[in-house]
Order: C-alpha cells, then sequence, then structure tokens
C-alpha cells in the first residue's frame, strides 16, 4: 500500500478536527431533539436528511459516482445500511433511556471494538504503544463520564442499545476500512443510506404526523444531527481511513468526550470537576499515544466474512 502524503494526511487530520468539534455538540442536540421527537422519528430525521446530503453533493459532482464493484456492492450496501438507520435506531432509542455520561462512556468503548475487529479481520498488529494509549483513551472517557453523573434515570436496555449502536458503527468501519481507498467518500455511503431511508420510512409512516408539531428549535436540531454530525462525519471517516488505521481515528475520535465537557465550560459554565480535567488528560495522551505508534494495518484484505 503506498504511502500517504504529507498533504493527504494534513488535510485528514484537518477534516477529522472538524468532526471532533462537530461531534462535541451532538449528545446535547440529540437530547434537545428527543424532546419533541420520538427515537424513531429522530432516527429518521437524522437518516433522510443525511441521505439529501449525499444525493445533492453526488448530483453535484457526478464524478464521484464510480461503478462498485460486485465483490464490494454488498458490503458497501450494508455498511451504509447499519451507519445508517441501524446505528440510528439503537443510538435514539438507547440515549432516551440513559444519562448523556452513560451514553459517552458506552460509546467509548468503540476504540476497543475497533481494534478487535482489526485483529481479527484485518490482520492488523496492534503494538504495546498502541495498547496503552486505547486504554488510556477508554479510561479517560469513563472517567469523564463517571464524574459528570449527569441527570435523569438509566436503564440497562438503554445502555443496551447504545452498546450496539457502538457495535454496529464499529463493524461499518471495519469493514469498510479495505475499500476506503476505492470509492469516493461521499458515493460510499450513499448506496445504503438509501436504502436506509426506505426502511426506516416505512417503520415510521405511521407516526409521520410528530414532525408537523416540530419547533424551530428541533427542526434545526434534526437538519444540524443529519447533515454535520451524520453524513458530514461518515464522510470524514471513510476519509480519514484513506491514511490512517480505523484502530486510530476511532482513538482519536474519543477526544470528542473531553471537547464536549469544553463546549459546556464555555457554553454554559459547567466547571469541569478534577476528575473531568485529569480524565481529558487520559484520553489526550492516549490518542497522541497511538498515533505514535507505527501503522497497525499491515493487511487491508478481509481474512473472513463480516
Amino acid at each position: 500500500m503506498a504511502t500517504p502524503s504529507t498533504h493527504d494526511r494534513r488535510q485528514a487530520f484537518i477534516l477529522f478536527a472538524a468532526s471532533i468539534a462537530i461531534g462535541s455538540f451532538s449528545f446535547t442536540l440529540v437530547k434537545i431533539a428527543l424532546r419533541e421527537l420520538s427515537p424513531l422519528g429522530l432516527a429518521t430525521g437524522r437518516v433522510v436528511t443525511a441521505a439529501l446530503v449525499y444525493v445533492a453533493v453526488i448530483a453535484a459532482r457526478p464524478a464521484r459516482r464510480t461503478p462498485i464493484r460486485k465483490g464490494d456492492r454488498l458490503r458497501v450496501v450494508l455498511c451504509g445500511f447499519g451507519g445508517s438507520a441501524v446505528f440510528h435506531l439503537f443510538f435514539s432509542w438507547g440515549q432516551q433511556r440513559v444519562t448523556v455520561a452513560v451514553a459517552a462512556v458506552v460509546m467509548a468503548t468503540m476504540p476497543a471494538m475497533v481494534a478487535a475487529g482489526e485483529v481479527l479481520f484485518l490482520r492488523h498488529r496492534l503494538t504495546g504503544l498502541h495498547l496503552a494509549g486505547l486504554t488510556a483513551s477508554i479510561a479517560g472517557c469513563v472517567a469523564i463520564g463517571v464524574a459528570g453523573g449527569g441527570h435523569g434515570s438509566t436503564s440497562a436496555l438503554g445502555a443496551g442499545a447504545i452498546a450496539l449502536a457502538t457495535l454496529t458503527w464499529a463493524a461499518v468501519t471495519v469493514a469498510t476500512r479495505s475499500i476506503t481507498k476505492s470509492y469516493d467518500g461521499w458515493w460510499l455511503n450513499t448506496p445504503g443510506t438509501l436504502l436506509g431511508v426506505l426502511v426506516i420510512l416505512a417503520l415510521e409512516a405511521p407516526h409521520l404526523g410528530e414532525f408537523g408539531s416540530l419547533s424551530l428549535k428541533g427542526w434545526l436540531a434534526i437538519i444540524w444531527l443529519g447533515s454535520a454530525s451524520s453524513a458530514f462525519i461518515y464522510y470524514v471517516m471513510a476519509r480519514v481511513m484513506t491514511v490512517m488505521s480505523g484502530t486510530t481515528a476511532s482513538a482519536l475520535g474519543t477526544v470528542v468526550t473531553p471537547s464536549s465537557v469544553l463546549v459546556a465550560w464555555l457554553v454554559l459554565g459547567d466547571t469541569p470537576s478534577f476528575a473531568e480535567v485529569l480524565g481529558g488528560i487520559c484520553v489526550i495522551s492516549g490518542a497522541v499515544l497511538v498515533t505514535r505508534g507505527p501503522a497497525p494495518d499491515a493487511h487491508l484484505e478481509l481474512t473472513a466474512p463480516l
């Protein structure tokens, strides 16, 4: 595999930084939207909005739409479907039943899931530095979540749904890792997301009336979550994984947790506790350790079906 150029890596990291900034607001916006919509309604709004963004981008630049090889078709469709409809259904349903802190803690396990998947299916090799970085990042996210506490009750089923959403995202990351260089990042996500629209609209059809009473704040939250927090971030992940492994990308993604605390401090005046500050240091240190280690992706072909 050719070594990514310095320009490609710099561009990928800039995009990733933008996605982390966007992700810092996602948990709070989801809570706002769920005050007016059911979990299924929220998932529907996000998936439909994301699909509209993909179609608009592909229509504007038809050259992005390249033929999908026969051997990749099922993986592309299932990954897009899993990353859109399946993920949002589990995540929206679960977050309504857990605190923001619990959701953040469960989602923090994704780097470990991705790392395990890449080792098992892509034959990646992790060093002690990678393992130390993953451990520090996850431990830091857990510390922040526990320290943050959060208001409201938490159910085991809700936490389980968040875990399934996390597992789905990790599986999508691993399954698409070996084909990200073959297709444009926007196009890679389009077919499966369109399938997700058909499925989720069929499920939501009896309750579409709930969108009629949605406030302006609710509509803005849906549009932002579907376009920026879904479509753009999915594109960024596909783009980023052309220059780094899924393990590295997901470890860097944990920086969203301490950055969310920073946003709450700057915007809402919620001063972070010592434990949250310490947890943030752990997360950032872990992300640095993972990026300092040698590239773990020695091979990029699947050795077993996902």
